[in-house]
């Protein structure tokens, strides 16, 4: 027994307007880029069924013309939403209205091939060759991601939209070479069965494994606040000490040198009294991207509290640790804040301390670098 066709659209308009639903639901646990991203991508589900709805409800309580340019124009408009919450996800600048003009474009098209040059098969070629373009570069798209993480969920989410597409392409190759889908949209055969079972899984695949991508990329978020200073970006003490135990223990093992450099910021209370706390704020961030352009990529720079900052230096010995400190200090006295009409002047301590690898520990290059750092504040750098 062949299930019928209009029954298959409304079970996956059904369980599609459900997921689609719950990512909008799930959305108001998430903030940020990542909520409207949730929300763009549950607008999408519900174009996408609305237009299966749409197919469905031929001959019931929409007429052939009205089914078809619904079902056609919201299907498009859905499948490039989901595009455009993948570029959201990505932090990427969307243009929904582009979507909506290239799915009334499409739809425009297949108008003409309905009413002013009838031809079933050139709709069906043009419409689902369209919604499997954009089922595909969104497939494309998780796949380039640098947002996703975890092989498992980057490829259900992305064979999902593949899968979709393809049975979509193997729609339009069957009407284009074998004259298979010559009969009405709700024709019950078994290619139409399986063709549309299969891309109501698909939707549905594509709504959960989304979900778990928001989910793993919430979770990076909040491994990242955990590690990182929330006003600088920098590495926050706890996650430095972590990250210089490990150094420590590599260059024990290795031979290699290591260095460590303690900054403080002078008079920054003056700053705080003088100009107000957002100032403050600013020359925080504004010494902290100072540092991070001074130093290398392989070095680590943290914010161990108030206005102390630290770099940790792997392979460099005392001599160049000490070149890299007069870089900093250079750079600092070199740049001030901008702020409102005038500039607020910087200037900083630095000390420097190398490590001892005949006893590699880190409480005492912390030690002696503090040292030489009250040392340098002492005669004035």
């Amino acid at each position: 027994m062949i299930l019928d066709v209009r029954t298959v659209f409304i079970i996956t308009f059904l369980y599609g307007l459900l997921t689609g639903a719950g990512l909008v639901f799930a959305s108001r646990s998430y903030s940020g880029t990542l909520r409207r991203s949730m929300n763009v991508m549950g607008a999408g589900a519900v174009f996408l069924m609305s237009g299966v709805l749409a197919a469905g409800l031929q001959g019931i309580w929409l007429t052939s013309f009205s089914s078809v340019l619904l079902a056609n124009f919201l299907m498009l408009w859905g499948a490039g939403e989901y595009y455009q919450a993948l570029r959201l996800f990505d932090g990427q600048v969307t243009n929904r209205w582009f979507t909506f003009a290239v799915a009334a474009a499409v739809t425009g098209v297949n108008l003409f091939f309905y009413a002013a040059v009838p031809s079933l098969s050139t709709r069906v070629i043009v419409m689902s060759l369209a919604f499997s373009f954009l089922m595909g570069l969104s497939g494309i798209r998780i796949l380039r991601s640098r947002s996703v993480s975890g092989t498992s969920v980057r490829n259900t989410a992305s064979g999902s939209f593949w899968l979709v597409s393809l049975l979509f392409v193997a729609r339009a190759v069957g009407t284009l070479f074998f004259g298979g889908y010559k009969t009405a949209l709700l024709h019950n055969n078994l290619w139409q069965t399986l063709l549309f079972s299969g891309s109501a899984v698909g939707f549905v695949l594509i709504n959960f494994s989304y979900l778990l991508l928001c989910n793993g990329q919430f979770n990076r978020h909040l491994e990242q606040l955990a590690l990182t200073d929330p006003l600088t970006g920098l590495f926050n003490r706890r996650a430095f000490s972590d990250l210089a135990l490990r150094e420590i223990a590599r260059s024990a093992r290795s031979g290699e040198p290591l260095s460590l450099i303690m900054i403080d910021a002078d008079g920054f209370k003056k700053v705080n009294d003088t100009f107000g706390h957002s100032a403050g704020d600013r020359v925080l961030q504004h010494l902290s991207d100072l540092i991070r352009e001074s130093v290398r990529p392989q070095d680590v720079v943290g914010r161990l509290g108030g206005d102390e900052f630290a770099v940790l230096l792997p392979g460099a010995n005392h001599i160049m640790a000490l070149g890299v400190e007069e870089r900093l200090v250079s750079a600092v006295a070199e740049h001030p804040l901008p702020w409102h009409e005038g500039k607020i002047p910087l200037r900083i301590s630095a000390g420097t301390a190398a490590l001892n690898l005949g006893d590699p520990d880190f409480d005492d290059l912390l030690s002696r670098a503090d040292d030489a750092l009250y040392r340098a504040k002492r005669h004035g750098n």
